[in-house]
């Protein structure tokens, strides 16, 4: 029997097999009791050129099974034991279609979790709850197959199976055809993307659509392991070594001021490799800066296509820079265009707005001028553009936390960032601490250390003079490694603490231990406020600041999607683990996350709704507006329908004059008849979710009492129990941390003997963030070796909060959130 043939795929495929082939026929006539049983892959060889050769051998094609064999395959292996009803037999075969391989893996994890739960019956709310242990369980197979398909297969695939999503999400009868979408995102469609789709039809990947894959299980595999965002990059891989001579001399001219000749490089990458996207930025501002308008929007619409997060900026920039030009040209209506394009795309643009009023305005005006006259509105309108924008910005007064540059520009202040020459916390009085920080600005790290020293025992809570006291430590040792942290001081004060004490904790550590080769380690310290602009500013600080290795924060997933850009967007980019932000919308190759993100907060949610409170309608509050909230609302929607739960009602927290009694009262009437709600607040309306809680434990109406009240970590706090006693009893959140399971209660114990009392979830998270940062460092440390090394940390629970610390090589943590109830006034364990 010769079964492990497709290891020659990767060699010279058909010539090496149709050697064997030949010597095995010539043994065969000279051995008449011989037999072989060969177990191929259709595409490796010809069936006909086997058949001629081996005189018409019996052969049997191996593929899908028929319904019938397919239910025996499912029932028979664990009759007696498992259970199965004709629904989910038919569950299982819409994953497997079928196939042998998968139908088992599927099987067998079905009887996993039966043992686990001791539920011998099972239904298909239980294949759902297994699909993604089962992918689990199917990786060696899914990945064989992965590699044995080339890259633009895999593009094609991964197309077909984000069509599929899309189809499901916005409920379309027929998925949009593979290629058509890769024309959306930015792909030039090349012959090799065509040939894929027909290699992979003659495959039977797809179904008789052409537009769906057979095989369910495998497109929801796609859908998590190899997104198209992500798996459309691999296409630059293409032509590499032709193409990387050729823009690296490319970018040189560029860099030389030589546009023309340039340009003329870039466009031959694109000849041998049309969708080499790094490609398209620079050809881009090179057409840009020669003011061929044209091109210039066209490679930037592009690549914004490709990567809306790195791209969007230079897309923005190019039609602002046009319409402007425009303007110039007295092409009024032109310009109009260019500006609202922006402005669809990042509504809140605040110079693009002051640019299209006073489009308009000269627009009306032209109606009612003169033609002789207009040559002369247009050079008024370029001067009021220009100077009108400085006159805006001049009258117009600063942001808090901003300061004025040359009368005009508004930036974030330097005392918004800090390593001991400033507090970020003056309402706070320490006079040791002001000492030290006035010692630390002369240079005179001994004597900060000893006043920062004294005003710690003065304070023990306050984890900036921690910080600013190993800083100290770390500058009198010269040659510090830096990291920087950003917390939401101005807005958020007590937040911003349990963020400081985590880093402060992992900082102290490293310290005390004599860091790494005697250089020890300083942390930068910066207040965004939570506010958009001034995250903006002290995110291009620290891209400016090239002592700054890698960021921990933001607080916001708004806060983190605002920095994220800038970070990546560096000519050295800037790796950023949040400790914090929960939004799986956050996605790129420089951010890792130290928390469980929505995706696995909504799943938990979900499961233990269907599963284990067996309840199928709820109610949702939260924020439209918000990226967390509104992310975690469908991140929940997803995985509760598909358990066969129903989001009867969506209500948003926003709503002026918001009547909850009302809107409860409504959830439970016979037009919802909701059995739970969930509470999806974004920072800025806990207080709106904790008077939902009140209003149903103080409801005269039964129903509402029977209401079953759930959240995330946004209502996780100490506070909250002091602050709402009995209100909220029987609340149910799914939070990151809890310091009462086993593995956490060393780390709760010795930060609470730290700060003199209990700490939170976000303090926990920000350790480990600082403690994966650390194990990433090296001798002689670059921005470069911290990104690339921060992919292979590996932690053990004894050196983080509890948990071992990992990343996928999505930058996201393999953890799961903990659910807890309120009980007796505290926060107890409630299981996964």
């Amino acid at each position: 029997m010769l079964k492990e043939v497709e290891s020659l795929e990767y060699k010279d495929t058909h010539s090496d097999i149709k050697k064997i082939c030949c010597y095995l026929q010539s043994i065969i006539q000279q051995q008449e009791k011989l037999f072989i049983i060969f177990f191929i892959r259709g595409q490796l060889v010809d069936k006909s050129y086997l058949l001629s050769l081996f005189q018409n051998a019996p052969y049997q094609e191996v593929g899908l099974l028929d319904e019938n064999s397919a239910k025996q395959l499912i029932i028979k292996p664990a009759e007696g034991l498992l259970q199965y009803d004709e629904d989910t037999v038919t569950a299982i075969l819409e994953l497997s279609a079928g196939h042998p391989y998968f139908t088992q893996v599927i099987c067998f994890s079905l009887f996993v979790e039966a043992k686990i739960e001791n539920n011998w019956k099972v239904t298909r709310a239980d294949v759902e709850a297994i699909v993604n242990k089962a992918i689990e369980s199917a990786e060696a197979g899914l990945a064989w197959l992965w590699d044995g398909i080339s890259i633009p297969e895999r593009v094609v695939l991964s197309a077909v199976a984000e069509a599929q999503k899309i189809a499901f999400e916005e409920k379309q009868s027929f998925p949009e055809e593979p290629l058509t979408l890769l024309k959306e995102r930015g792909i030039i469609e090349t012959d090799d993307l065509i040939q894929s789709g027909k290699k992979l039809a003659e495959k039977n990947f797809f179904d008789e659509t052409q537009r769906r894959l057979k095989i369910e299980l495998v497109r929801r595999w796609l859908v998590q392991r190899h997104p198209l965002h992500k798996q459309i990059l691999e296409l630059e891989i293409l032509e590499k070594e032709n193409v990387y001579l050729l823009s690296e001399e490319a970018s040189q001219l560029h860099q030389e001021g030589k546009n023309y000749d340039a340009i003329e490089l870039y466009e031959q990458v694109l000849q041998l490799n049309p969708n080499h996207f790094r490609t398209l930025s620079p050809l881009a501002e090179a057409y840009l800066e020669i003011e061929n308008f044209d091109k210039a929007l066209q490679l930037y619409e592009r690549a914004y296509k490709v990567d809306t997060v790195r791209h969007q900026e230079g897309y923005l920039h190019a039609l602002e820079t046009y319409g402007n030009k425009l303007i110039e040209q007295g092409d009024f209506d032109l310009a109009k265009e260019q500006f609202e394009k922006v402005l669809q795309i990042e509504p809140e643009r605040i110079l693009t707005q002051q640019k299209q009023r006073e489009t308009n305005r000269a627009y009306l005006l032209r109606q009612r001028t003169p033609l002789g006259a207009i040559a002369a509105v247009a050079g008024i309108l370029a001067f009021t553009i220009v100077g009108g924008i400085g006159f805006y910005k001049w009258s117009t007064p600063c942001p808090p936390g901003q300061q004025k540059v040359n009368g005009i520009f508004c930036v974030a202040e330097s005392n918004n960032i800090s390593r001991g020459d400033r507090t970020l916390f003056p309402t706070i009085p320490n006079q040791y601490r002001d000492q030290g920080i006035e010692a630390f600005k002369q240079g005179n790290y001994k004597q900060a250390v000893n006043l920062f020293a004294q005003a710690m025992r003065e304070d023990r809570s306050d984890p900036e003079v921690l910080i600013y006291y190993n800083n100290a430590r770390a500058r009198r040792k010269a040659s510090p490694f830096t990291f920087a942290v950003v917390v939401p001081i101005q807005s958020k004060q007590d937040i911003a603490k349990e963020i400081l004490r985590g880093v402060a904790i992992a900082q102290n550590h490293f310290n005390v231990k004599g860091g790494l080769n005697g250089q020890l380690l300083e942390i930068v310290i910066a207040n965004d406020a939570n506010n958009i602009e001034q995250v903006k500013q002290v995110a291009q600080q620290f891209v400016d600041n090239k002592s700054v290795l890698a960021v921990i924060g933001h607080y916001t997933s708004e806060a983190t999607r605002a920095a994220l850009d800038k970070y990546q967007r560096a000519e050295k980019p800037l790796a950023i683990i949040s400790p914090t932000s929960l939004s799986s919308l956050l996605q790129s190759h420089i951010f890792f996350r130290a928390v469980p993100s929505n995706i696995k907060v909504s799943q938990q949610l979900a499961g233990y709704i269907r599963n284990q409170l067996n309840l199928k309608k709820v109610v949702v509050f939260y924020n439209p507006g918000d990226q967390f909230s509104n992310n975690l609302r469908e991140q929940f929607t997803k995985k509760f329908e598909r358990l066969g739960g129903q989001i009867v009602w969506k209500i948003d927290l926003t709503e002026p004059k918001l009547d909850v009694d009302q809107k409860l009262n409504e959830s439970v009437s016979q037009q919802y008849q909701a059995q739970a709600a969930l509470l999806f607040p974004d920072v800025q309306y806990t207080s709106m979710a904790l008077e939902i809680v009140r209003a149903k434990a103080n409801s005269n109406n039964p129903q509402v009492q029977s209401l079953k009240l759930l959240s995330n970590s946004t209502l996780y706090n100490d506070r909250t129990l002091k602050e709402r006693g009995n209100t909220i009893e029987g609340l149910i959140l799914s939070i990151p941390w809890f310091r009462e399971v086993p593995q956490s209660k060393n780390f709760a114990q010795t930060a609470a003997q730290q700060w003199g009392g209990s700490i939170s979830w976000r303090t926990a998270t920000s350790y480990d963030a600082t403690q994966a940062l650390i194990q990433a460092l090296s001798p002689n440390p670059s921005r470069t070796t911290v990104l690339q090394r921060l992919r292979q940390v590996n932690l053990s629970p004894q050196q983080t909060s509890g948990n071992t610390l990992q990343f996928t090589p999505e930058g996201e943590i393999q953890m799961e959130p903990i659910l807890v109830q309120i009980k007796d006034g505290k926060f107890q364990i409630l299981g996964k």
